[in-house]
């Protein structure tokens, strides 16, 4: 496919995070791909500003680290957070980070570029036909100009839409300003974070002489608290809280900027030939701040399913991949911040008791499966206990060893060589998630053997051939420790 210069591996719509990192890795898979992006001004403007940590390895993968070093950013210094009672605790450096998003994206998309990734900008999709893997596009590009191209694959990260299809928690809205940090020289550059009545608070030193001023809160009960608007909403708010009264009263940088912060799932990502990514997929609460890194993440396992349809390894395995682990993202999430608000001071109130014990809302039973799914995941992970691990000491050498009774095998998609490949995983009450590998190394055939007791010298001697003898000893240590392996006799 790759003579004529209208034809395409895949098409990538939008030129955010998740969109360019989707890019990047195709084309390092030996893809020839097409970008566009529909805003003529870039880059555009950001709500996302904080990074962290686990951005690191995935720019690392990209190849990246040269195109992001300029990047103008403010290491994270620490936090105040007034959460889980009314006096501040104080969080050391995390080894995130705030970035100017804009330049952030603006380093991606000239990374891209450079790289060989064709772009059009500004341009947006006009007619799309044919069929998966052979797709035939209209697109206008600029002002009047119209461009046919044949692409195997789409990719669509334009962002949030109006129809979010599956609610994974009970509507949030984002409202935020800037103000000249100079005024705010009493709180050392430190990251602010206060729960309120009604919502919570963010505030954090930006690249240059900005502190950005962030309320997140139920958009309906906001403009029934106070309806005058967005800027007496975010004032009301500083001037109510501990850690950010000195902020209600400053002049901002602005105009007060808003935007719906709803967790959902798009139960559509999945189409023949066509997915979606970022938050065209999916979007978490913003209470983590890890919303830019699970986008790329997600964006990269992407690539992966891409890259396995495209080869012809198995386009209904490639699909669980993808759905399994966009319900994965979403689930636990969802998971983790059930229980950071049921940790606030105020939980009691309506607001957090709602985000306390959310359900997921699949608005008509759009995907009854994947709602399914998400609900299945979400109980798994709240029935989960990490298991108390037995000392090794307690392991008798001379008694044989057997998978433990409760333990079951199933089959999982797993990553090998950047494809999606079905692999023999066991799952347990003491396992978060169904393991096929361990240390790198996959574990099955090799542990099929102990559905029948077999002596610990034996086991090692079995896993010792196939990788080294210290890793197959740390192995069987930590599968015995938390209860996996049993002893029999």
């Amino acid at each position: 496919m790759h003579g004529d210069d209208s034809l395409f591996d895949a098409l990538v719509i939008g030129a955010g995070p998740a969109g360019v990192s989707a890019a990047l890795r195709l084309q390092q898979l030996g893809y020839r791909i097409l970008l566009i992006e529909r805003s003529a001004a870039w880059p555009r403007p950001q709500v996302g500003e904080a990074l962290t940590p686990g951005v690191r390895n995935i720019i690392d993968l990209l190849d990246a680290n040269d195109a992001l070093a300029a990047v103008p950013h403010v290491a994270h210094v620490g936090s105040r957070v007034l959460w889980r009672s009314r006096e501040p605790d104080l969080l050391p450096q995390s080894g995130s980070a705030i970035v100017d998003r804009g330049c952030f994206d603006a380093a991606l998309l000239a990374l891209a570029q450079g790289r060989g990734i064709e772009l059009e900008q500004p341009a947006r999709l006009l007619h799309v036909a044919g069929t998966a893997g052979d797709w035939r596009v209209s697109l206008l590009c600029g002002e009047a100009r119209c461009r046919q191209v044949r692409v195997r694959f789409i990719l669509e990260a334009s962002g949030r839409s109006a129809a979010t299809g599956i609610r994974c928690a009970p509507r949030l809205a984002a409202l935020w300003a800037e103000v000249d940090k100079s005024a705010l020289a009493a709180l050392g550059g430190s990251t602010q974070v206060e729960a309120l009545e009604h919502g919570w608070l963010w505030a954090a030193c930006l690249p240059g002489q900005r502190y950005r001023l962030m309320l997140v809160c139920d958009p309906q009960a906001a403009r029934q608290a106070e309806p005058s608007g967005p800027e007496a909403r975010l004032r009301a708010a500083c001037a109510s809280s501990q850690l950010l009264r000195v902020a209600a009263g400053l002049p901002l940088l602005g105009a007060v900027q808003m935007c719906a912060a709803t967790p959902y799932l798009a139960p559509d990502s999945w189409q023949d030939g066509r997915l979606k990514l970022g938050d065209a997929a999916f979007a978490l609460d913003p209470v983590s701040s890890s919303g830019v890194e699970k986008a790329m993440r997600f964006s990269l396992q992407a690539a992966v399913a891409v890259h396995t349809v495209l080869g012809n390894d198995g386009h209904a395995l490639a699909r669980r991949f993808f759905e399994g682990r966009l319900v994965e993202a979403c689930a636990r999430h969802a998971h983790w911040t059930e229980a950071y608000y049921a940790q606030a001071w105020c939980a009691d109130l309506p607001f957090w008791q709602a985000r306390a014990r959310a359900e997921a809302d699949g608005d008509g039973a759009v995907r009854p499966d994947l709602l399914g799914a998400l609900s299945t995941e979400r109980a798994r992970l709240a029935a989960y206990q990490p298991p108390e691990l037995k000392p090794l000491a307690a392991l008798n050498p001379a008694l044989p060893l057997r998978l433990h009774g409760a333990a079951a095998l199933v089959q999982l998609p797993c990553v090998v060589d950047d494809r999606v490949t079905l692999h023999t995983a066991f799952d347990h009450p003491h396992l978060e998630r169904p393991l096929a590998f361990l240390e790198n190394e996959a574990l099955f055939p090799h542990l099929a053997r102990l559905a029948q007791p077999l002596p610990l010298a034996q086991l090692l001697q079995m896993l010792s051939a196939c990788m080294p003898t210290h890793k197959a000893q740390r192995i069987a240590a930590w599968l015995w420790q938390r209860g996996l392996l049993e002893s029999v006799g």
